[in-house]
């Protein structure tokens, strides 16, 4: 212990007396270490970090699978309830739905996501309210029996102003009363802690809070997803098993309604839900692998400074070899210096790791308010800070260690003796921690360049429709309780409300929203057509659509009519428009208009009176697909999401569109109001998110490859200051003596190009599905990334080469 003391003092002293390459290194390293930080905070919170309850390693997830072993978190009611009653390891076992719904006070309202439960999930959570008291299994008894809600201490902050007599005061959810009966504790947000819930309530209220068509008697109808907590001293493996046996009995009793399901199964509860789970751990894998790779150009960079340090120690390394020190004792030495430099960063790190994921969270779109992992740096974040640390310490001085405990004693100690013996192998390794660098640099530019040109396509795409100066406004009726009629009426008098405000050119609906997250589709029997399957029914993308809604959105009429007032006529006939893509496919050699189709084999016939331009109606990477409109006034839906173009910035009138809505029901909260413009950042925010991170990293690596190249070359220039010297003392021109300095560096440059571009060319395939309208082997990319990287390289480098021309000749011969 004493001697590791010692080596501590003396490094700390050796530090201290180099405060320019102490911060630096420190600096450099805080980078690296910091961002590999921040992105694990990430994985952390969504992965690693146990739910913040109870026990949590008691609390699991429910899930049922198909006959392929393909899980999914949706399960019926009376599937739920078979499990729940037989069970006989699960302490509790509480199904759940999140729910968005319009919550208010009174009058107005606004939309607030939150969840409908079963009596016994705050049992199965093993979480109790902080006012009042959790919902109860009493509270679930009877379909619409028992109007209470539990409310989360935000809301009751944000809402209830953090009243001390919120409990038994009233709410109104979709315009139904609820009595508040507890207030959760701060930092509980429910079932999936990386989301905020705003409420909860009874599951036998979900026809007032969640009327969407669900039901709580179809054992075919999954909709609810389930949580857990395992009885004291058993097993998730026994818990499992006696779930395997009640599954059997489940599907000998009830096969029909069950056609899907092969069983159930548990597995530890995360943070994160499963539909989540796949893309954020593809796009973390991403960001781990583009910080590591940070990391790893940081420790090449100081590794080579370090080398570069020991011209100026070689003789305080000889001493101590003569004295006695072995060459292990100098080893430590070195590595108890590059440690203290690595520990010093990533205490710098962790101010940058906060910082970096807060900028990051800033990048995505304003669908994800209401995700909020927490990203604390807890003892799991330290300890791997603390490891990364140690890493990149072992990293940054083993090489240069074990280079310098090699050092040639009589050489060294020999007066006049040069500095820079055993320099060769010195400048080998330097140049191999340059290689590096500029290798690391490429592959990060080039995957960052290929993302950006990804981003770019997407943008500029033309998706066959107006993308300019649309507000969207989504509304569902279905939660104030409309009925057919009166939902008809409210769309046509909210359509010409807003048709009259100042700034607005077409105002139209659909159920739809093209490049949106809403999808829809249904059977179709064609005439003449038979489906792959052998079935009548086709089934074909379709949406609902409001009056003039192909003008306002700028899809051309290529054949045929619009729907327009013959259609809402009573006993009208049902008509449809089609897009380009089915009229091709199913009636090649004529036209489409004035054919039928049908929905039910007894059903009505649906004549086709229009065909329009295909558009990108779900991504832009798809191919052409068949696609179907009905008309609003003939399908009447009572969610409808309303498309106001406008001739200027659509945020100018979203308060006086509110205004609208709020005058034909100040009940009504509009579940969604945003641009189309903010729309799509939700799908490009991956792309986005990693075209960022890896654009920052990688001019970041490209900068410690440009302080490399200079360091290489400036240790070049030093070690033939003599030679540089001699050849101008024998009539060598600055220009000859510029091209032999700079040809050393570019060479270097030249190989980590090589080395990287092959790398590149390995791993940039698997950002195949990342990418839209580029080659993952995009040549211009990669040649223009290289032709970067030069050039840097050739301006890093110029510098002390330049130097190296305005040797004194004379000077330089005096040197030994």
């Amino acid at each position: 212990m004493g001697i590791l003391w010692q080596d501590l003092r003396f490094g700390l002293r050796t530090l201290l007396k180099s405060p320019n390459y102490t911060l630096i290194a420190v600096f450099t390293l805080a980078l690296g270490i910091g961002a590999n930080t921040a992105i694990f905070s990430f994985v952390n919170s969504l992965f690693l970090r146990p739910l913040p309850v109870p026990n949590p390693d008691r609390v699991a997830r429910l899930y049922a699978e198909n006959a392929q072993g393909q899980k999914f978190d949706v399960f019926s009611y009376p599937n739920y309830a078979d499990l729940r009653d037989r069970s006989q390891t699960l302490q509790a076992l509480a199904a759940h739905r999140d729910v968005a719904a319009s919550v208010g006070l009174g009058a107005g309202a606004e939309n607030s996501q939150g969840e409908i439960v079963t009596g016994n999930y705050f049992q199965a959570l093993g979480v109790n309210a902080a006012m009042g008291r959790a919902l109860l299994p009493e509270d679930d008894q009877t379909p619409g029996a028992h109007p209470v809600v539990v409310i989360s201490h935000a809301f009751w902050n944000r809402r209830l102003g953090a009243d001390k007599n919120a409990v038994g005061s009233k709410i109104y959810i979709n315009g139904h009363p609820f009595t508040v009966v507890g207030v959760m504790p701060e930092g509980f947000k429910g079932t999936y802690h990386a989301f905020t819930a705003d409420f909860w309530a009874p599951m036998m209220m979900q026809a007032q809070v969640r009327p969407r068509g669900m039901t709580l008697d179809k054992r075919g109808w999954g909709w609810l997803k389930g949580t857990a907590r395992l009885k004291p001293g058993v097993t998730l493996a026994e818990a499992q098993a006696e779930l395997d046996r009640l599954t059997k009995q489940i599907l000998q009793e009830s096969p029909r309604g069950n056609d899907g399901v092969a069983g159930f199964r548990l597995y530890p509860a995360s943070a994160l839900p499963e539909e989540f789970r796949q893309g954020a751990s593809g796009m973390l894998g991403f960001f781990m692998g583009v910080v590591g790779l940070v990391l790893l150009a940081a420790c090449a960079n100081i590794a080579g400074l370090m080398l570069a340090r020991m011209t100026s120690r070689h003789r305080e390394i000889a001493v101590r070899q003569s004295l006695g020190a072995t060459r292990l004792r100098l080893v430590r030495q070195w590595l108890t210096e590059s440690l203290l430099l690595a520990l010093c960063g990533s205490a710098a790190g962790l101010i940058f790791a906060l910082w970096a994921a807060d900028s990051l969270m800033a990048l995505a779109p304003p669908d994800f308010r209401n995700f909020s992992p927490v990203l604390s740096l807890d003892a799991r974040a330290l300890v791997f800070t603390l490891a990364v640390s140690v890493v990149a310490g072992v990293l940054c001085g083993i090489f240069p260690a074990l280079r310098a405990s090699r050092a040639d004693l009589v050489t060294a100690l020999k007066e006049g003796g040069s500095a820079t013996a055993g320099g060769r192998h010195r400048s080998r390794l330097q140049q191999a921690f340059v290689v590096t660098q500029v290798a690391v640099s490429l592959v990060l530019l080039v995957v960052a360049g290929l993302l950006l040109r990804s981003l770019q396509n997407s943008v500029a795409f033309d998706p066959g429709f107006k993308t300019d100066n649309l507000l969207l406004a989504q509304i569902d009726l279905r939660r104030q309780g409309y009925s057919a009629e009166q939902g008809q009426a409210f769309y046509r008098q909210l359509t010409e409300r807003l048709k009259s405000l100042p700034g607005v050119r077409a105002v139209t609906s659909a159920l739809v929203v093209p490049l949106g997250e809403g999808r829809e589709s249904r059977g179709f029997i064609i005439p003449g057509h038979v489906a792959p399957n052998g079935s009548r029914f086709t089934s074909i993308a379709n949406n609902i659509v409001g009056p003039d809604y192909f003008a306002a959105m700028g899809i051309p009429l290529l054949r045929g009519r619009d729907f327009d007032e013959r259609d809402a006529q009573p006993g009208a006939q049902p008509v449809a428009v089609i897009n380009e893509t089915m009229a091709q496919r199913f009636w090649p050699n004529g036209n489409a208009v004035g054919q039928s189709v049908q929905t039910t084999t007894n059903g009505p016939s649906i004549e086709i009176v229009g065909v329009v331009r295909d558009i990108k109606y779900y991504s832009l990477a798809e191919e052409p697909l068949p696609y179907v409109y009905a008309s609003g006034a003939q399908s009447y839906t009572p969610d409808m999401t309303m498309h106001i173009r406008t001739a200027g910035d659509p945020k100018a009138l979203m308060r006086a569109a509110q205004k609208e809505i709020e005058s034909l029901d100040p009940n009504l909260a509009i579940t969604g109001f945003t641009t189309f413009a903010e729309l799509r950042q939700a799908p490009l925010f991956p792309g986005r998110a990693m075209a960022t991170v890896s654009s920052l990293f990688g001019l970041l690596a490209l900068l410690l490859a440009a302080v490399g190249v200079y360091g290489v070359t400036s240790y070049t220039v030093g070690q033939r200051t003599r030679e540089v010297g001699i050849r101008i003392a024998l009539g060598a021109q600055r220009g000859a003596i510029l091209r032999l300095i700079i040809g050393q560096s570019v060479m270097i440059t030249l190989i980590g190009v090589g080395v990287g571009l092959v790398a590149a060319l390995a791993l940039t395939r698997f950002l195949t599905s990342q990418l839209f309208g580029v080659s993952p082997t995009d040549p211009l990319t990669f040649v223009t990334i290289a032709l970067l990287l030069t050039c840097v390289a050739l301006l890093a480098c110029f510098v002390p080469a330049r130097r190296a021309t305005k040797v004194d000749p004379m000077i330089a011969l005096r040197r030994q």
